[in-house]
């Protein structure tokens, strides 16, 4: 299931994703405007959130 959420709720679900079925997905990363990437806050915090030009979209996926 994927949920499209804002730039703020992505910083602050990856940060305290206490869940492992939760994953915070961003298109645009490494300009990769077709598909969505998995973020990681220990690789990602320093990611401009809220550029979305660079960033035009964040979901929320739930897996099995």
């Amino acid at each position: 299931m994927e949920i499209t959420i804002s730039p703020f709720l992505a910083k602050i679900l990856l940060r305290l994703n206490p869940f492992k079925k939760v994953l915070v997905m961003c298109k645009g990363y490494n300009e990769d405007y077709k598909n969505f990437t998995e973020l990681v806050w220990e690789d990602d915090k320093y990611l401009d959130f809220y550029d979305s030009e660079i960033y035009p979209q964040f979901q929320l996926w739930i897996t099995n």
